[in-house]
């Protein structure tokens, strides 16, 4: 059994998805201080400028952590007939080039039945999944094609809850980072924001959908650069990368 798992677990760490490209918007930056751009401190261009951002996933496996429900459901922050969103709205993931701890009650987004009483419900809930994760890789290449800023984010989730045998909703959603590399001359932040949320079934029979978008700001010392991307997941545990 022990020597199944290993090869299980081997299998899904072999199989990457290719990397795709992901958009960005480069400007020059007004606000450089000229001394830095004397003999004192080289200033390459091709260095400074970044060439490609690539982000490639990693891991997509059920996972061994916490119950994130437990580290409370948050205030509302969204609610449509038959849906109410709680928890952040949004909150950030990297600061000044270092990932943001998660501390133990910080609050995730769930997306829940629009009920009187969402808070007294959550714990009336039933056949949540296990929590899992979409870990991806992100990595900033300059024009020389060095890697100059790359990081880790995971999108972890439960889904499937159930309210009195009907819907499927969702519980846990949080994105967080981890090995954050920024090199000399550039700044690098990221932070999350919950996008919108949708019924993704029936009135009577919710499935419960919810967009999450991920911005990244990075700063070199002749560039400002800017991208984001967004991710879809529902109550049924169908994850998708919007483009």
């Amino acid at each position: 059994m022990k020597k199944l798992a290993l090869i299980t677990a081997g299998l899904c760490l072999s199989l990457q998805v290719e990397a795709r490209s992901l958009e960005f918007k480069q400007i020059d930056r007004l606000d450089i201080d000229q001394s830095i751009l004397t003999e004192e401190v080289k200033v390459d261009p091709a260095y400074h400028t970044i060439g490609s951002i690539e982000v490639t996933e990693i891991e997509d496996a059920e996972v061994d952590k916490e119950e994130y429900a437990e580290k409370g459901l948050g205030e509302v922050i969204m609610s449509i007939n038959k849906l109410l969103a709680l928890g952040k709205k949004i909150w950030a993931i990297v600061e000044a080039g270092r990932p943001v701890v998660q501390t133990a009650f910080a609050p995730t987004v769930s997306v829940l039945p629009n009920v009187e009483n969402p808070k007294t419900a959550f714990y009336e809930m039933e056949n949540w999944s296990m929590p899992r994760v979409k870990s991806y890789r992100v990595v900033y290449k300059n024009l020389l094609g060095m890697e100059v800023v790359s990081f880790t984010y995971g999108v972890y989730y439960q889904y499937g809850g159930t309210y009195k045998g009907k819907g499927k909703y969702l519980t846990g959603v949080n994105v967080d980072a981890r090995d954050v590399k920024v090199s000399w001359g550039f700044e690098f932040n990221a932070s999350s924001a919950v996008v919108s949320i949708a019924n993704m079934g029936s009135n009577a029979n919710p499935n419960a959908g919810l967009s999450v978008k991920i911005n990244y700001l990075a700063k070199s010392v002749l560039r400002e650069i800017r991208s984001s991307e967004s991710f879809h997941v529902t109550g049924k545990g169908q994850f998708s990368v919007i483009r």
